[in-house]
């Protein structure tokens, strides 16, 4: 079977804050490519996006592979972009199109009904329902109903079968299919690029905690699952021998969580002499500086820390499962040992008023991270959140260019707070953070090389544009 898979583009949805090349590899797309690879299909993988592709260039690179089956990820920020993505493969043919990814995992049914576009929804993870879905439909059968994790048009009705059981052993999985794309055109975002060539990886899937503005579990599952120390290695040792990787940004939810396996893999680079940097996230709830030690000799050089809020009732409210005692500590260490230390924060979170909101802006302060992320809460679907919001805004809470954390204008609008008021937190907090010499000049002593300087510089740039976007807005 001749098969296309696509990563659907985000149409410039961030606006200013797009500042160069910060594309990412889509690791879900490239496992699948491997996996139907490996399975016998020819298989072509397709990122428009970092190639600057127009719809006319995508439209004749179609025709050149004449697929029988296109398969599109996307997320639900770049949600439309999957659906011009179908839109442009129906244009060209009629291959089967198959929408695969967070977004319409979570809204399988509503995806079908809402966008002829697409034939199939693949729902979780999509390694071995694909191998399956395009075995069966290679064999001429028209039958889909015994494929577990799919949702699809049949009878003339929507049809959803059961779910599929997760992977439990990933070591099974061949390593992404990298080769079927030009690596260099890819660069991580502006706060992890140091001018070195750098490549994503997941070494586990899955995160147990429950927190209602994640939508992680749609596709991951909430139970813990992970790659072997061996099979990290293997993967590390490939990219840097192959592609000639320097820098590592791993993209697991929680990398940290298992300590017992984080410090078999960092002995494992050291013991082996691999000279490469890589970035983590790490929960704030097992720090240790034993731990934290290990990883910078390892070549950890950045940890990012999802600490939303100051407030305990509301972390409580979020189902954090975390302290801001358990931040401190955690911050503390990284910035003590020298780690590049990000954090991540949100406003407008369930229970969030001014006085918290304002404590979480403070909190930024004293934690003192060389990075600070401010957003406001976006309850994207398959989350809590999303449910909660949904009956309270239907019409906005399905047009999907509101989904954009760091949009000018916030989706939601919770109790005791406007859209123009989040807007000047939002100002305030970022002003607040970086406008301090002495953070600025933490940034500065963080910046490896000329190239790195520059990136920094387009970010800083791109960020106070979006913040005068932001005051010029809240004041109408």
């Amino acid at each position: 079977m001749k098969i296309v898979l696509i990563s659907a583009p985000y149409l410039d949805v961030y606006g200013t804050l797009n500042v160069g090349k910060n594309h990412t590899f889509s690791l879900g797309v490239g496992y699948v490519a491997a996996v139907l690879r490996d399975a016998g299909h020819q298989v072509s993988l397709l990122d428009p996006e970092p190639l600057g592709m127009s719809d006319g260039a995508i439209k004749e690179y179609l025709k050149s592979k004449e697929p029988d089956l296109v398969g599109i990820s996307s997320a639900t920020a770049n949600f439309k972009g999957a659906i011009r993505m179908a839109h442009l493969a129906k244009e060209v043919s009629k291959p089967t199109t198959i929408i695969g990814g967070v977004h319409a995992s979570a809204l399988p049914l509503e995806t079908l009904r809402d966008y002829p576009e697409f034939d199939i929804v693949v729902i979780g993870e999509g390694e071995e329902t694909m191998e399956e879905l395009c075995r069966h439909l290679e064999s001429g059968k028209e039958v889909l109903q015994d494929i577990k994790g799919i949702a699809y048009r049949g009878n003339g009705r929507l049809e959803k079968t059961p779910p599929r059981t997760l992977i439990q052993n990933l070591d099974q999985l061949p390593f992404p299919a990298r080769e079927m794309v030009d690596l260099n055109l890819y660069r991580p975002q502006v706060h992890l690029y140091r001018g070195r060539k750098s490549a994503t990886i997941l070494t586990s899937r899955g995160c147990p905690a429950p927190c209602t503005f994640c939508a992680t579990a749609v596709t991951m599952g909430n139970r813990f699952r992970k790659h072997s120390p061996e099979y990290v290695l293997r993967e590390i040792r490939h990219l840097v021998t192959e592609y000639g990787i320097q820098d590592f940004v791993i993209v697991d939810d929680t990398f940290t969580i298992d300590k017992q396996r984080v410090v078999a893999i960092c002995n494992q680079i050291i013991e082996q002499g691999l000279d490469i940097g890589w970035f983590c996230f790490a929960r704030v709830d097992n720090a240790t500086v034993d731990l934290y030690e290990t990883m910078k000799k390892a070549g950890c050089f950045s940890m990012f820390f999802g600490i939303e809020s100051a407030d305990p009732q509301v972390l409580k409210n979020i189902k954090k499962g975390t302290t801001v005692e358990q931040a401190r500590k955690a911050l503390h260490l990284a910035n003590k040992i020298g780690l590049k230390t990000e954090a991540g924060f949100m406003l407008a979170n369930p229970g969030d008023t001014r006085a918290s909101i304002k404590k979480t802006i403070a909190l930024a302060r004293e934690l003192n991270p060389v990075i600070a992320s401010f957003n406001i809460m976006t309850p994207f679907p398959g989350t809590e959140e999303y449910e909660r919001y949904l009956p309270l805004d239907p019409v906005g809470m399905r047009n999907w260019d509101n989904f954009i954390p760091k949009g000018i204008t916030p989706l939601i609008e919770p109790d005791g707070l406007s859209r123009r008021d989040l807007q000047k937190f939002l100002v305030e907090a970022y002003l607040r953070f970086y406008l301090r010499p002495q953070q600025l000049l933490r940034i500065l002593r963080n910046i490896t090389s000329w190239e790195e300087f520059k990136v920094y510089l387009r970010g800083g740039l791109g960020l106070f544009r979006r913040i005068w976007e932001w005051v010029k807005a809240s004041n109408k």
